[in-house]
């Protein structure tokens, strides 16, 4: 997404959103519901309604995922069995709890700031780079092998010794303690 000008959201009709590039902060995702962090649009006229850049119309319809390979996520207002099923995101292993890409062949869940996730990412002054590597490994952070609830989570994987892994729920805790 490279076009920053104003924008408008179906969700907040009454003001146009601008594009926000400080790196100040976390926020709540008016739009997904999940958090963010850093650069963000957010209502001109000061109200509280903010959202991930990829959750601003015109979004994709659908999306491919290369740590799924064969699924194809269909964007929905809500998952499948809101409000019956506790449904959580297969990226990062938190709650689903606004609007989500959906495949309907594996049954996965994805936040819509998750499905654009950056490869890599700098946290604590080391690269890692993302990758869905099962759950034998120990997130150095929270000392777990598997994601919140027991759910198998994508994982940072650090690129300078290939061995020191977090949780992509950890690793966004470690950034938002940082902004």
């Amino acid at each position: 997404m490279a076009n920053h000008g104003d924008k408008e959201h179906e969700r907040h009709p009454q003001h146009k959103l601008s594009w926000d590039a400080s790196r100040n902060g976390g926020y709540t995702c008016a739009d997904c519901k999940f958090v963010g962090l850093g650069p963000r649009y957010r209502c001109k006229k000061g109200c509280n309604f903010q959202v991930h850049e990829c959750c601003v119309p015109p979004r994709p319809d659908s999306v491919a995922v290369p740590l799924f390979r064969d699924c194809r996520f269909k964007f929905l207002d809500l998952p499948p069995g809101a409000g019956v099923d506790h449904r959580f995101c297969d990226a990062c292993g938190t709650d689903v709890a606004g609007r989500v890409y959906h495949c309907f062949h594996c049954d996965r869940d994805m936040h819509p700031s998750c499905a654009c996730m950056k490869d890599d990412e700098v946290i604590g002054g080391v690269k890692y780079r993302l990758r869905d590597e099962g759950k034998k490994w120990e997130c150095v952070m929270c000392k777990m092998r598997l994601g919140l609830e027991g759910k198998r989570t994508w994982w940072y994987v650090s690129e300078e010794d290939g061995e020191s892994r977090l949780h992509v729920h950890c690793a966004i805790k470690l950034l938002l303690r940082d902004a």
